[in-house]
């Protein structure tokens, strides 16, 4: 999904982005994970010019600091200790023609959770009782389409599709609903993209992407979110090197969660705003085969109530179009 940028070996080489990344609330607290900041910029930008193409990401991220607000606080009055997370995501994308295309993507978890199973939300346990649970398992799957067609050079995009709830809300008796590999609903999912040439060696790109819950599930419905990104290409030693590096500027916004049990704590620890500087490269290896890596820095974190952060997050991966 995407569009050709002059002087970038003919295509821009987005890779398949990760999938949701959920937080957890164990003890009703929660995790400030910033779900979604994958699935905008690139590597995860549309790409026109080809038929199709397949990828694989790999993300890290390990929330192991407690926040309260934009500051720090205590760890010792969070029960929940650490969620450690890699993702896998297999990704697909066919263009049916120069203006029509469809994408999908199905995310792997590999989750451990640690929580202090007899602590309060806010209160130090002198006693602690330490347990964790472990995941593996597939999660929600997205599907989206795309239309190009808004200008000749295909540029200027818009994406619409679906979350399904494939992915289980059960997957370990310790999992919170917001934590769970799948959220039991089916969300709306819109954005758009553009891209365009500053110099000779220099791009810009810039995507959002809004999610909506449809419906609730047994009670539980996920806060709206939006993900906005804005970025920049040099090209400048990609002759060269087959490296063009990269920047990001990666925003997203999650409201309050509804229900789903941890109504008490839950909802009053959950949603955020994240602000993440990526620098990263994509790498052409081969005519048809590239890769991809980049770093998450936050620059900006205001969660509500109480919740786990990661210090940082990475994501890295290959493609193969034809």
């Amino acid at each position: 999904m995407g569009v050709k940028l002059k002087g970038f070996s003919r295509k821009l080489a987005p890779l398949a982005a990760v999938a949701a990344l959920a937080g957890y609330t164990g003890s009703a607290l929660a995790c400030a994970c910033g779900c979604g900041v994958f699935n905008v910029g690139l590597p995860g930008l549309p790409v026109t010019g080809i038929d199709s193409e397949i990828g694989l990401q790999y993300s890290f991220m390990d929330q192991n600091m407690n926040r309260s607000g934009t500051g720090g606080q205590a760890a010792t009055l969070n029960p929940d200790k650490q969620v450690r997370t890699d993702y896998y995501t297999l990704y697909g994308q066919h263009m049916f023609n120069a203006d029509w295309g469809i994408q999908a993507m199905l995310p792997y978890w590999r989750r451990r959770f640690t929580t202090d199973t007899s602590g309060t939300p806010g209160q130090v346990n002198p006693a602690p009782t330490i347990q964790s649970a472990q995941v593996s398992t597939w999660s929600d799957l997205r599907i989206m389409g795309m239309y190009t067609g808004f200008s000749p050079d295909k540029s200027l995009g818009i994406t619409f599709g679906l979350k399904l709830p494939t992915g289980p809300t059960q997957a370990a008796p310790l999992l919170d609903r917001d934590t769970e590999p799948g959220t039991g609903t089916t969300d709306s999912l819109l954005g758009f993209y553009r891209q365009s040439n500053i110099s000779t060696n220099w791009g810009s790109f810039s995507q959002g992407v809004w999610r909506h819950a449809l419906n609730n599930y047994q009670g539980y419905k996920p806060g709206d979110s939006v993900n906005l990104v804005y970025g920049l290409t040099y090209r400048g030693i990609a002759s060269a090197t087959r490296i063009t590096p990269m920047v990001q500027l990666n925003a997203m916004w999650r409201a309050h969660d509804q229900g789903g049990g941890d109504t008490q704590y839950g909802n009053a620890n959950s949603g955020y705003t994240n602000l993440y500087l990526v620098p990263g490269a994509l790498v052409q290896m081969t005519r048809s085969w590239r890769a991809n890596a980049a770093l998450y820095l936050p620059l900006y974190r205001k969660v509500n109530g109480s919740q786990l952060v990661p210090h940082y997050m990475l994501n890295a991966g290959v493609t193969y179009m034809f």
